[in-house]
């Protein structure tokens, strides 16, 4: 079973998520989101997703086990303390995590895009120039101010099966 070592802003060695359970419980709850999977399961998923990101400034220390906290870091005009876990960075865990557990991973592998599927009389034709993923916009969003210059165009976008 995992156990989630929540970053406190210390720069941890052994630390594994932004967010706790219970945190991340209240969070969807609070949106109305009834969570299926293992907590700490999706969270740790979750993060597998966040860290890749290509985030404002510099780690705090290179034995922290996460990117944040974060030196350097200019938000909206705003120094981020070197100390800080930016909300914006829980909240994009948060929606990772809800997506992961709707079934839709932002690592997950993209396919082929589909012209057209016929199943007896049924038959789904996508406009051409339509995304073959899903684009999770919530999860965009949150990470949109905490990711360098630019990088707005790595998206989290899963293939809906």
């Amino acid at each position: 079973m995992a156990t989630i070592v929540v970053e406190d802003g210390t720069g941890k060695t052994d630390s594994n998520s932004y967010i706790s359970e219970a945190d991340f419980s209240t969070y969807a709850t609070d949106r109305g989101v009834t969570i299926s999977g293992t907590v700490a399961v999706l969270l740790i998923q979750a993060m597998d997703y966040i860290e890749e990101q290509p985030f404002k400034g510099d780690k705090g220390s290179d034995d922290q086990a996460l990117q944040w906290p974060r030196s350097g870091v200019i938000i909206d005009g705003y120094s981020v303390d070197t100390d800080a876990i930016p909300v914006k960075l829980t909240e994009a865990l948060c929606e990772a995590a809800i997506a992961i557990d709707g079934g839709d991973n932002p690592l997950s592998g993209v396919g082929r895009d589909i012209k057209r599927t016929k199943a007896g009389s049924v038959e789904v034709e996508y406009m051409d120039g339509a995304r073959s993923t899903t684009y999770l916009a919530a999860l965009e969003n949150k990470l949109s101010n905490l990711l360098n210059s630019g990088s707005r165009g790595i998206s989290a976008e899963v293939i809906r099966a």
